[in-house]
């Protein structure tokens, strides 16, 4: 009886093994076909009833606002850069609806260990990428540092319902924007006032320079402006053909 045992757990550790070996990163980025979920490990991070878990709260959640927040969990991502990947994914599946693209996707990559926070075009107000960070530093990363995946996204996931809402505050230290550094500034100050010239120069009469026609926003911003930044039980629907542009956050562990 315990070598039965002991044959069933290897049987289930080496088909899991093999299933993460033959997992290919590009497999992922076309529409999905078949049953859809919020929730997708491809990683075997998650217990069933965890998973169960999180995909009626994001069931529930898509339901009563239409925002589909999608968790995915792959064991790698090859030689994809991690943003780049999750907003690529977020477009191939069409995460959130068409009309408003109010789609978000926590993309985990857990032999990289890295993950993104990728936002469609209708949620970056509500999630900027100070808040995308915030909620990953703060909430995400320390729960994944003590292996403890699903307590971290779920208080992500949590998080991020709030920010939907409003309801998410993120500390001051956080708030503070980066500002261009005082060489940058001279090189861009450097290329406006070439560009200027040049435009000045080869004028014949109406067409108007480039500080006329935007130069000056870009000098603004050369020294520190700032630009802008159903019923809960039927399941998931399907993906609604939302579109994201990029925005969004990184962090590692």
């Amino acid at each position: 009886m315990k070598k039965i045992a002991c044959l069933f757990l290897f049987f289930i550790i080496g088909n899991v093994a093999f299933a993460q070996s033959t997992f290919n990163a590009k497999d992922l980025l076309n529409p999905p076909t078949g049953t859809q979920q919020l929730v997708n490990d491809f990683a075997g991070v998650l217990t069933s009833d965890q998973k169960r878990a999180l995909e009626s709260k994001l069931v529930q959640f898509d339901d009563s606002t239409s925002t589909q927040i999608v968790v995915v969990i792959v064991p790698n991502i090859g030689d994809y850069e991690i943003a780049d990947y999750g907003v690529k994914l977020g477009r191939a599946w069409g995460v959130g609806g068409k009309e408003f693209s109010n789609g978000v996707v926590l993309l985990i990559s857990k032999d990289d260990r890295k993950l993104n926070i990728s936002t469609g075009y209708g949620v970056e107000g509500a999630l900027p990428d100070v808040t995308c960070k915030h909620i990953i530093e703060e909430l995400i990363l320390p729960n994944f540092k003590g292996n403890d995946y699903y307590r971290g996204i779920e208080e992500g996931t949590d998080a991020i319902i709030k920010a939907t809402k409003g309801e998410y505050k993120v500390n001051a230290k956080y708030s503070k924007k980066k500002r261009m550094g005082p060489l940058g500034k001279i090189i861009l100050l450097i290329f406006i006032i070439f560009l200027t010239i040049g435009s000045i120069k080869g004028r014949r009469g109406g067409g108007g320079s480039l500080m006329s026609h935007g130069g000056a926003f870009l000098l603004g911003s050369a020294l520190g402006g700032s630009g802008g930044g159903g019923s809960s039980s039927g399941g998931f629907g399907g993906f609604g053909g939302g579109s994201f542009g990029g925005g969004g956050s990184s962090g590692s562990w």
